[in-house]
């Protein structure tokens, strides 16, 4: 094919390279860019852990240091109501905690706790009425005392973030485990 020296055009055999060059390309980044977002959605709900770890020690403060009394599965209710439990929203909402708070994305895209709980994250009972100075956990009917970065709080509903969970601790700490 003759050129003519003012021409400034691509051959179309040009234009297909470039554009088999740039989808190559494209399927390499694609399995990292999915790695790095479902990171970035696991470190958001290990915020949104944190913030319901704070709320949770703002009404204990409130509470003569006792944590508050919280259904672990509103669907199917284990406490009855003259316990006082209440879901984790209604709870915690007067120390800022939001229903956007109470969702994980990760969740949202695969079991999707939030929509039966109303919430991604599952209270942990053994939080219930806990004094924060005294903290005890009981297993297999021993009674044992824990600090607070020892007490679970709360934690995902499923292990939605690469076979783990996040957990909530009574000082605030969140961890990853499986």
């Amino acid at each position: 094919m003759k050129r003519f020296p003012n021409d400034q055009g691509f051959t179309m055999l040009e234009l297909l390279m470039v554009i088999g060059i740039i989808a190559c390309l494209a399927g390499l980044l694609l399995p990292t860019i999915a790695a790095m977002r479902q990171k970035a959605d696991s470190v958001a709900c290990l915020s949104n852990l944190r913030q319901i770890g704070i709320a949770a020690q703002l009404y204990a403060g409130e509470h003569d240091q006792t944590m508050p009394v919280i259904e672990p599965w509103p669907s199917e209710p284990v406490y009855s109501a003259s316990d006082g439990a209440q879901n984790l929203l209604d709870v915690l909402k007067p120390y800022g905690v939001t229903a956007a708070t109470l969702r994980c994305r990760s969740d949202i895209s695969g079991p999707n706790y939030y929509v039966k709980e109303k919430s991604s994250y599952e209270w942990c009972p053994m939080a219930n009425g806990q004094n924060v100075h005294s903290a005890k956990m009981v297993w297999a009917g021993n009674v044992a005392s824990v600090t607070l970065s020892q007490l679970l709080v709360a934690f995902d509903y499923s292990d939605v973030h690469n076979h783990a969970s996040n957990v909530l601790f009574g000082d605030c700490h969140v961890a990853s485990g499986n």
